[in-house]
C-alpha cells in the first residue's frame, strides 16, 4: 500500500499524540519529569522490516501486544537492551543492574513499562481514527530480534505489506531509545487511514 506524505504526517502526529500519553503514564510511575519525542516515522514494506529494526542476532527486550478490533493487527515494542536495564533500574530504585534473562522481578517491570508504552501508542491510533482498538496482555521475550520476530510472524493471520514505524526517544533518564512497530493486519491500514479521511 502506497503511503502519501500527508498520509506519513498525519501518522507522525499519532506518534506524537502516543508518545505524550506514554511520557504521561511513565512520569507517575517513575515519579519525575519524562518526555518523550518522536525523532521518526516510517511505513515501510512488511519485508523491510528485518532491516530497520537491526542485526537479527542483537539481543533486545520485546514487549508484544495483539491488537483486536475493526483495524486489528501486531504492535511490538523493541528496547535495546542497555535502555531496558536503564529503565528497569530506575523503575526499581536500584543502582546495579539486574538480569533480565532470570529476574522475574526485573521481566514485570519491564513489562508494565512495555504495556504503558504499547498501550498509550495504540490508544492513540485509536482515538485519531475513531476505530476502537483493544490491546491484549503483553509479552515479553528477552531474545535475538530475529528470533521474536519470528516467534511474531508466525501467529495465524495475514499481515498487511505495509508496517508502522515510531522512532522514540526518552529524556528524563539518560539514553533510552526504542522502536514502536504496528503490523496491522490485511485490510487494516487502509480502514485506519480511511478513518482518519486521509
Amino acid at each position: 500500500m502506497e503511503i502519501t506524505q500527508f498520509q506519513l504526517d498525519a501518522l507522525r502526529e499519532i506518534g506524537n499524540i502516543g508518545s505524550g500519553h506514554a511520557a504521561t503514564a511513565l512520569s507517575t510511575l517513575l515519579q519525575r519529569r519524562i518526555d518523550m519525542s518522536v525523532p521518526k516515522v516510517w511505513a515501510i514494506p512488511f519485508e523491510q522490516v528485518t532491516a530497520i529494526v537491526g542485526q537479527l542476532d542483537t539481543p533486545q527486550a520485546t514487549i508484544y501486544v495483539k491488537v483486536e478490533g475493526e483495524a486489528s493487527g501486531k504492535a511490538v515494542f523493541f528496547f535495546p537492551i542497555e535502555s531496558a536495564q536503564i529503565m528497569v533500574q530506575a523503575l526499581m530504585g536500584r543502582n546495579e543492574p539486574l538480569d533480565l534473562y532470570s529476574d522475574e522481578m526485573a521481566q514485570s517491570a519491564l513489562k508494565e513499562v512495555g504495556n504503558i508504552l504499547v498501550s498509550s501508542f495504540i490508544i492513540a491510533i485509536s482515538q485519531f481514527s475513531g476505530i476502537p482498538l483493544q490491546p491484549s496482555v503483553p509479552a515479553l521475550a528477552v531474545d535475538m530480534i530475529g528470533a521474536s520476530l519470528d516467534a511474531i510472524f508466525l501467529e495465524e493471520g495475514s499481515l498487511e505489506d505495509t508496517v508502522l514505524f515510531i522512532d522514540t526517544q526518552l529524556s528524563g533518564i539518560p539514553k533510552i531509545a526504542g522502536q514502536f512497530i504496528f503490523l496491522p493486519d490485511d485490510g487494516s491500514l487502509k480502514k485506519l487511514l480511511g478513518a482518519t479521511g486521509l
